[in-house]
């Protein structure tokens, strides 16, 4: 299904511009991935609410937001000025998808494997690539607590190249009383520069909880007493970009 859309009183634009927002994210439950390649790997898992593509878009752009009319995707075509007012890139490829946020039931998810907790990430680029990297890993959920960036802001969505809506993700949340809750089924460890060697993680039985804190203070104090210990991976292991790690200095990837 294609059409166009000229009036920028439209609903749809209206609502895909409100998505730049923490508030017009939970109002409206959806979020705005842009770009047609993380367009098109979201289309091969999930169907968006539907896609804006600017009437100067071709190439790939078009493409995608052909692949998806056929899916019965709305494909709305908008003009170029009017999709500036929501991409959030400097050079755009004039197609954005609007996606559901993926509906997640923390208590459902058994409690093994790898669990991230995101104490203040506040960094939209930190968070991006933590969610990428938690993805890539096969953590089991991500938990941001108050305090954190929205893991669904458009810039969190791009960096994490639109990898939020394939690993479960909670926002939000009172850390202190998740982990408390679940003390007896995780054992919670924090990123700490000063910490122990991420080796000793591994091999270890049983749910953990790793804790990453927030760039400028590290992990809170109210979070830190329901920690078992602290690790820290040296730089040439660090999963993180060294320019953006400051104290998110942890790579999953040697659990």
């Amino acid at each position: 299904m294609r059409g166009k859309i000229i009036s920028p009183s439209n609903t749809r634009l209206k609502i895909a511009r409100s998505l730049h927002s923490r508030s017009g994210i939970l109002k409206n439950g959806l979020f705005i991935m842009e770009g047609p390649r993380f367009i098109s790997d979201y289309l091969s898992r999930e169907t968006p609410r539907w896609i804006l593509i600017s009437d100067s878009a071709g190439g790939l752009s078009e493409t995608v937001a052909t692949e998806a009319a056929e899916m019965n995707v709305p494909v709305m075509e908008i003009p170029e000025k009017l999709f500036s007012d929501i991409s959030d890139t400097k050079t755009s490829q004039g197609i954005t998808a609007v996606c559901p946020l993926p509906s997640v039931n923390i208590e459902g998810i058994p409690r093994e494997g790898v669990f991230l907790l995101l104490d203040g990430v506040s960094d939209p680029g930190n968070m991006g690539t933590i969610i990428r990297s938690a993805a890539a890993f096969g953590c089991k959920a991500i938990i941001a607590g108050r305090g954190s960036c929205c893991p669904f802001a458009p810039r969190v969505t791009r960096a994490a190249a639109g990898l939020n809506s394939t690993v479960p993700i909670v926002f939000d949340t009172d850390l202190a009383a998740f982990m408390q809750s679940n003390s007896n089924a995780i054992e919670f460890i924090g990123a700490d520069p000063s910490g122990e060697d991420i080796d000793r993680l591994r091999g270890t039985e049983g749910c953990l909880g790793l804790v990453i804190g927030s760039e400028a203070h590290g992990i809170s104090v109210e979070t830190a007493k329901h920690c078992s210990g602290t690790v820290a991976a040296n730089d040439r292991r660090s999963g993180i970009p060294q320019r953006r790690r400051q104290r998110v200095n942890t790579s999953l990837r040697d659990i």
